[in-house]
């Protein structure tokens, strides 16, 4: 496939935006992973978990793609958020995923439910789909809030899987950031770029269409206020934090130090307002594979 100007620009603008800090070694990411998959999705409450697989699976259906029988790659799966309600549904699952934790958590719910799911552990930023035999090999390919697809490359491999459909989800913007700007400019002594993922949508939908695909697009809003405890709240920005840098243990309890003197009543308050997309497009519209 030749590249006309637009896509070369576009693949430029892509390139030129990544925060090169961010992504660690394979070693480094695994461990950090390992780290938080214990806890990983568990707060995250049953009701609006169900709302997030029943607006996947209403895209599934709009796009006319059904799960029963067919073989899905879920790319980053986690725990198995989206990998066992599809393999409920009646699809043969290769869930890959770069932290063993998380794969374990995985495995545990399927051999207790019995669930057609096949674990690969393995890093998306060096994986080898020839050796790995998933080249056009999947009825659907899937990449759900995940940094594994970090760039064109990781994107086009994703996309090589596929011999049918493509999933692809991530925040458009979140405000405010992750992290507090404070704990980098007075702690870590460094300008702030926690929004990695705040564009982690648009590049791929701009290159989506920039290629000529015409994928099916769904947003979502929401506005999220939330109270924590705050060595847990603390806990957390040091974990996302350790997938970027090396904190220091002074780094560390000075974090914990900001989150215990910005509490109120013991609580550590956080109101949130975040845009979700997801969208979905057929693989072999414009003969990319």
């Amino acid at each position: 496939m030749v590249l006309n100007e637009t896509i070369h620009n576009w693949i430029n603008c892509w390139s030129s935006s990544l925060d090169e800090g961010y992504y660690t070694s394979d070693e480094e990411q695994a461990a950090s992973w390992n780290k938080r998959a214990e806890s990983f999705g568990k707060d995250v409450e049953e009701e609006r978990q169900r709302k997030k697989n029943s607006d996947f699976f209403n895209l599934l259906e709009e796009a006319g793609f059904n799960p029963v029988g067919s073989r899905i790659l879920d790319i980053g799966c986690g725990p198995g958020t989206l990998s066992i309600p599809l393999a409920q549904a009646g699809a043969d699952v290769t869930s890959l995923d770069i932290s063993s934790g998380m794969l374990d958590r995985l495995k545990e719910v399927a051999v207790r439910d019995n669930l057609s799911i096949t674990p690969v552990e393995c890093s998306w930023w060096t994986a080898d789909i020839d050796t790995l035999g998933f080249r056009n090999s999947f009825d659907l390919v899937i990449a759900s809030f995940t940094p594994g697809i970090k760039d064109v490359e990781t994107f086009d491999r994703m996309v090589a899987c596929s011999r049918r459909f493509c999933y692809y989800s991530n925040f458009i913007r979140k405000d405010p950031a992750k992290i507090p700007c404070e704990i980098y400019t007075r702690i870590l002594d460094t300008i702030p770029r926690d929004n990695i993922f705040a564009s982690g949508f648009l590049y791929p939908f701009m290159y989506l269409y920039t290629l000529g695909f015409h994928p099916i697009v769904k947003i979502t809003h929401k506005s999220e206020g939330r109270d924590q405890n705050p060595e847990e709240a603390a806990q957390k920005a040091i974990d996302f934090l350790s997938l970027r840098q090396v904190l220091t243990e002074e780094n560390k309890e000075k974090i914990r130090e900001y989150y215990r003197n910005s509490s109120i009543n013991g609580m550590y308050h956080t109101q949130s307002e975040i845009y979700k997309a997801m969208m979905i497009w057929s693989a072999l519209e414009n003969g990319i594979v």
